[in-house]
This record gives C-alpha cells, structure tokens and sequence, in this order.
C-alpha cells in the first residue's frame, strides 16, 4: 500500500495519506507528543441530501434521514457500539451537519481495537422495525426540544428566509411527520448508497505510527465484502425551483428580549471545490472580522448606542455549493440594529492606513487562532473537509492567512454583499 507524505516544515508536522483497494480515503497525522489518539470516520451525506439518481432508480429522503440513521447505527442485534468503545477506555460521539455525518473517538490506549469497532459498527448496519419505532419516539422529543429554543428557532427562521421550501431551511433532525417515514428498507438502501468506502474517508491523529494505522484499516476493509460503488446524483437543483431571498419576516415567542438576525445567501461567484474555494472563504471570514468581530470599531459603537450586546455573533458558512452569511443576537431595538447592520454591510471596507493597521492585527488574530487549534486533536481531525477544500488541513489555512493581502479582502468582502438581497427574522417576546 503506497502512502504519500505532505511535509508541513514550518510546523514541523506531516500528513499520510492513503487510498485503499475498496476507495476509502485515511488521513493519518501523527502527534508523538500527545497521550491520546483520536479518529473520525465520515461520509459525505448529509441533512441537505433529500433526493437523487442512484444508476437508473430515483431515491428520496425524508428530512432528518441522515441524522436518524446516525442515531441507529449505534445500536446493534447483540450490542451497542458505545458500550464496545467503553470497556475498550475510548470516548465516542457522533453528528450530523447539513452536509456530512461523522463518527469519533478518542482513547488513550487500544487503538486498533477500537479503530476496529468504528469501522464495524458504521459499516455493519442493523435495523429492526421495533428499534426504529423507539428511535422515532426518542428523536420527537429531541426535535420538541429544539421547537423550545428560541435561538435555534431565530436562525431556523433565517434559513427559511434564504432558502425557501429547500433542504437547508429544515431542521437537521427533521420533523414529526418526516421522521414518522423512516423505516428499516430505507435505512438499509441509504446506508448501501451513501456508506461505501468509496464515499467515505477516515481521520486518524494523535500518538500512533502511520504505517501500522494503515495496515490495521487494510486488513480490517479485506474481510468485508461491498457492492459497486455507484455515483449518486443530486437531482436537488435539477428539478427544485429556486424561490428568492425573503427579504423580511418575523415570528412571536416565549422570549425575554426581542431578538433580530440578517443574512446574505450568495452563490454568484464560488470558486470551484478546492484549495481556491478556502482561500476566498478566509479571505471573507478576514474582511468580516475587521467589519463585525467583537473589536472591530463597528461593534463598539454600536454596544455603545445599545442597540447590540454580548449575544452578537455573525457565522459564515458554505454547505457545498450554498454559501451564506448570518449574523444577530438579542436586542432591544431589532429594527434599528437591523438597519445599522445593513449601512455597515453596504459600506464595507475602505482602504486606509488604519485600515491597513487594524488588518495586520486581524491576520496576526486569525494565525494564532490556527496554531491554538494546532493543540487539539478534535480540530485538526474535524476541521478536515476532504474533497471540498482540496484536502486542506489546518496548516494550511495558516499558510493562506498569511498570504492574503488586504486589497483581496476588500475585493471579496464587496463582491460578496453587492447587489445582494439582505434578509432580516424578527422575534418578538409575546
């Protein structure tokens, strides 16, 4: 098995990477300094993934699908795979997000053990029509739950606004009704589907030997037997009418204060999938601190006029091809700070030689935030996104931050929000 090494000299790190004979992608980085190892197996199915083409056979997804097989996968005929990871001494958790769901642990000893039973309990599925029922119990009241959260609830209500009648604009785990869908023969074909090897890649660091972590996987993949891996195409965009921002709206909750949200959805320009797409994400992620972060001169003044407090925060994202802006919090003039959010926003950034200093201070803040994430095994491994950011890692989003200038910040941070529709949600206190 040929494994390739990327050196990353200025940190003193390197990265394995592996493709074995079944497709599974393995990314190995060693950190002999640490006592615990940590790994995550992930595929590329997520809660944005509702419809599509599997050869010549269509196949639709209720909502929550992704984040209920997640749940299910746990549970088996004789056994429950945390109850494997315990006696083994290993920590382990699962999630789901709008476009993947990834399997973790964390253990200080046992490594191929419990590499082991992650990669039999993801890839060896057992459902029952009983189980499934319970689930579907369970996960109600997790949903109910989240129906009680009136932040979550503030930003469900701004992805319904930018994403009208689409599968970003619903809850990750579903609703009553969708979930009440889900049986065992649809758990079954979207595990065949979407589980294959060749759909998946797998994470590993902390204090191993890469050659021997490879070997383990090797082995472990020989012994088990998968249909051919068949493309699945999204028939999503092909045959979904895209329906406009809404510009405003609002809802009434049990809430202490009102709250107010803004976002931008924009994907008129895009880079394609790769290292290109992350450098014009961090590019924007740098123009939105030096716009919006907690000191930035924006936010000052407007914690000063009391229109904004500590419960402000703005999130950039991008779910595959879909990328967005929030930003909000709770605010005794919603409608005030909505307009002052839109003035700073259609300003954006002039340059200026305070500019020029507050933008080396920002470049220096976003560096130092990637060298403290050096320091976590979880961000390392999480922070990987395969394919979609060329198998970036955090070292490399080091190395782009330091390179971006000033002049690229301004250039994307104007082009993300000209000409854009800017939706504002509402909660009032009832």
């Amino acid at each position: 098995m040929q494994i390739k090494e990327k050196a990353y000299s200025v940190f003193d790190e390197r990265l394995f990477s592996a493709t074995l004979a079944n497709g599974l992608q393995i990314n190995i980085l060693p950190k002999a300094d640490f006592q615990k190892t940590y790994a995550v197996f992930t595929t590329n199915l997520g809660s944005m993934d509702r419809n599509f083409r599997v050869g010549e056979q269509k196949l639709q997804i209720p909502a929550g699908t992704a984040h209920f097989l997640e749940h299910k996968l746990f549970e088996k005929a004789d056994y429950d795979a945390f109850q494997i990871f315990t006696r083994n001494g290993a920590d382990s958790n699962a999630f789901t997000s709008y476009n993947k769901t990834s399997y973790l642990f964390s253990a200080t000893s046992r490594l191929k053990e419990n590499l082991t039973t992650l990669l039999d309990f993801v890839q060896d599925p057992y459902f029952s029509s009983a189980s499934v029922a319970k689930e579907q119990g369970i996960i109600g009241q997790e949903i109910q739950m989240y129906n009680d959260d009136v932040d979550w609830q503030l930003y469900m209500g701004m992805m319904r606004n930018l994403f009208p009648k689409q599968a970003l604009s619903e809850d990750i785990a579903g609703t009553s009704a969708s979930i009440a869908q889900i049986t065992p023969e649809l758990l079954y074909k979207v595990h065949q589907v979407f589980y294959h090897p060749q759909n998946m890649h797998l994470f590993v660091t902390g204090n191993l030997d890469p050659q021997m972590v490879v070997d383990w996987v090797e082995e472990n993949q020989r012994q088990k037997q998968f249909t051919e891996f068949v493309q699945p195409v999204n028939l999503q965009k092909a045959e979904q009418k895209i329906l406009p921002v809404v510009e405003q709206s609002s809802a009434v909750c049990l809430a202490n204060r009102p709250k107010v949200m803004l976002g931008i959805r924009n994907n008129r320009y895009l880079p394609a999938p790769g290292l290109e797409r992350l450098k014009y994400l961090l590019t924007l992620d740098l123009g939105l601190y030096l716009l919006l972060s907690s000191s930035s001169k924006n936010y000052l003044k407007l914690y000063d006029e009391g229109l904004l407090d500590d419960t402000f925060g703005y999130d950039l994202n991008n779910e595959r091809d879909e990328l967005f802006l929030t930003m909000g919090g709770d605010s005794d003039h919603p409608q005030q700070l909505a307009a002052a959010l839109k003035e700073i926003l259609r300003r954006g950034l002039t340059d200026t030689p305070e500019l020029a200093a507050d933008f080396a201070l920002a470049k220096k803040e976003m560096y130092g935030r990637c060298i403290a994430r050096m320091n976590s095994l979880e961000a390392i491994a999480n922070s990987f996104e395969g394919a979609l950011y060329g198998n970036a890692t955090i070292f490399d989003e080091a190395q782009m931050f330091k390179e971006i200038s000033l002049t690229e910040v301004i250039e994307a941070l104007g082009q993300f929000v000209s000409e854009q529709v800017i939706s504002s949600f509402e909660i009032k206190p009832k």
